[in-house]
């Protein structure tokens, strides 16, 4: 596929601002990068574009939309409607964008301040705005030289409105006014005016002046990041809210107040609160954002593919989605997380988590392995088939790690075999425990056809499942390998567990980051029923008395704590949980 394809605001009325920065970033993802414009777009519009990006850099269609790996939305406001088809092949990132679709991109970026902060963006940072490189040495005390631009469109012709009210103001000389007329606007002033027609630089000349009066928007920030004071005049309210709750000083909506001119400029504070206003730990670059969030592979939902659902928490490293189709919560990661199945992840990163290696944890877990096995065995035991032949079962452990499961199956007389990523884990199975065992993934293809269809009884994924980005296949492929009545077990973190009711949010923030996919009991019983598979026995695990309300304190083995915890098991509350489902015959 090709790079990234930029989508700006085009809209008569809407400045120039978004196109702007589009055409910026073009540059630099040439030429692996293009910019749409509809085919609507006014032809002054269209061919200021092609004049600086050149034909081959405009397209014109949607039809070429699944070219591109990554679409940049840069508008204001995007509509679900016109871009869910796009996600079907493309990552969508919002960048600066607001509207009902904002939920349903895959990331999202706020370079500039919203009115309404949430937890529905990506990456909400300042530092990502492209600073002048030409900036003053000190601040501003007296306002000489003075800039008036309104975007390259202006649509309200707020730069005569502006110029006449400084003029009256008294407080500027003519020659000390310079305009700046974009590639759109409309209006007229004097010739005795500087006028700046359709610079391509205009951040690069914004130090030059004293003081700039814009509205809110990309010139504003980039104005006070070169070291000149900034005043708005802004088209609208909720322009002007925004200018407030970020501290811009404004002198009105839609017409200038002299009075307040004035008063401004008698502030000898003005030009610091200024200076403050873009200062920002961070200084990084949108295009490299861009470009590592754009590199990533889309999937949709892992279970069953369907895109373009809405959002429930973002980080700058992961957008976690409920799926309207079959209901499972899962995150789509932009970043590596750095882990690795390896030696290191079942000491160092198990140790981490849980207080010691997944060695020392052994016995621990094949004591829990022997009444995973039992259950599974008595499922089995019922089943007329395997009665009657009396012979041992064929199960097969994904994710099998260092072989405890294993270990307590084999002592509960299945036939066993293991298959796990981690070389190391595959090596101590096979040599140390002497069981069979697969190195590979179980979302490799050629992986899993090494099981014929039909040829097992049992196939177990401890705590693996919430790992598995391609569910779809391969829980299709489990119900194929398993024989009729063959039993499929698993055990995952529980998103309806005490602490998802309490803090959903805070569970998914805290949630691994190899972690893909967030099951319940009830998501769980739906998702097997598509492939087949229906959960005979759900058992609730993981009870945590501490974690109710108010009773982090309360002591283990004390009468409230014995208390607390025979009610999160009635109610089904413990934050894991195991699933003992069965292979449905094919119906005939």
């Amino acid at each position: 596929m090709a790079g990234i394809l930029f989508v700006p605001e085009t809209t008569p009325g809407a400045g120039t601002g978004h196109l702007r920065r589009c055409i910026d970033l073009c540059k630099r993802f040439a030429p692996r990068a293009a910019v749409y414009l509809p085919s609507d777009a006014r032809s002054e519009l269209v061919q200021s574009v092609v004049d600086e990006l050149g034909s081959r850099a405009v397209i014109r269609s949607t039809q070429t939309f699944s070219d591109y790996r990554a679409i940049v939305l840069d508008r204001p406001v995007v509509q679900r409607r016109e871009f869910i088809p796009w996600l079907r092949h493309s990552i969508v990132i919002g960048l600066d964008a607001g509207g009902n679709g904002r939920d349903h991109c895959s990331y999202t970026i706020d370079v500039i301040p919203r009115l309404r902060d949430n937890e529905k963006v990506n990456v909400r940072d300042i530092g990502l705005l492209e600073l002048p490189r030409a900036v003053r040495a000190s601040v501003v005390t007296r306002y000489t030289k003075a800039l008036v631009t309104f975007g390259g469109e202006d649509p309200r012709n707020l730069t005569p409105k502006m110029v006449a009210a400084l003029l009256r103001s008294g407080e500027f000389e003519r020659q000390n006014i310079t305009v700046v007329r974009g590639p759109l606007a409309r209006w007229k002033v004097s010739d005795e005016l500087r006028v700046l027609e359709r610079p391509s630089n205009l951040k690069d000349v914004l130090k030059e002046f004293d003081i700039v009066f814009t509205s809110f928007g990309l010139t504003a920030f980039e104005a006070a990041a070169a070291g000149a004071t900034v005043v708005l005049l802004n088209p609208t309210r909720y322009h002007a809210r925004l200018s407030r709750r970020v501290g811009f000083a404004d002198i009105g909506v839609g017409t200038p107040r002299i009075r307040k001119i004035r008063a401004l400029l008698q502030d000898s504070d003005l030009g610091r609160r200024c200076a403050r206003l873009t200062v920002t730990s961070s200084r990084r670059e949108l295009a490299d954002l861009l470009h590592t969030v754009s590199r990533v592979r889309h999937w949709g939902c892992p279970v069953c593919r369907r895109t373009g659902n809405p959002a429930i928490l973002r980080d700058p490293a992961r957008s976690f989605f409920r799926c309207t189709g079959c209901g499972m919560v899962y995150r789509e990661a932009f970043m590596d997380s750095g882990i690795r199945y390896d030696e290191g992840y079942f000491c160092e990163e198990y140790r981490r988590q849980y207080g010691r290696t997944y060695l020392d944890d052994y016995n621990a877990i094949r004591e829990t392995g022997m009444r995973r096995a039992t259950r599974m065995a008595a499922m089995l035991g019922r089943h007329k088939r395997k009665r009657a032949e009396r012979q041992p079962a064929d199960l097969l452990d994904v994710g099998c790690a260092y072989g405890p499961f294993l270990d307590a199956a084999h002592q509960k007389t299945f036939r066993v075999v293991g298959l796990d990523v981690a070389r190391v884990a595959v090596r101590y199975v096979r040599h140390e425990l002497r069981f069979a065992v697969v190195e590979g993934s179980v979302e490799d293809r050629t992986v899993r056809e090494r099981w014929q269809p039909q040829t097992l009884d049992a196939l177990s994924m401890w705590y693996v499942i919430e790992h598995l980005q391609d569910l779809r296949w391969v829980l299709r492929w489990v119900s194929t390998v398993l024989r009729d009545g063959g039993v499929f077990a698993f055990s995952t973190p529980n998103g309806a567990g005490i602490s998802g009711l309490l803090h959903k949010r805070r569970l998914l923030r805290n949630s691994p980051a190899d972690h893909v996919t967030v099951w319940t009991p009830r998501t769980a019983r739906r998702v097997l029923r598509r492939f087949g598979l229906r959960a005979v026995r759900v058992v609730v695990t993981g009870h945590h008395p501490e974690r109710f309300p108010g009773c982090s304190a309360v002591k283990p083995g004390s009468a409230l704590y014995r208390l607390l915890h025979g009610a999160s098991r009635v109610l089904r509350l413990g934050d894991t949980f195991e699933v003992y489902a069965r292979r449905m015959p094919a119906k005939r």
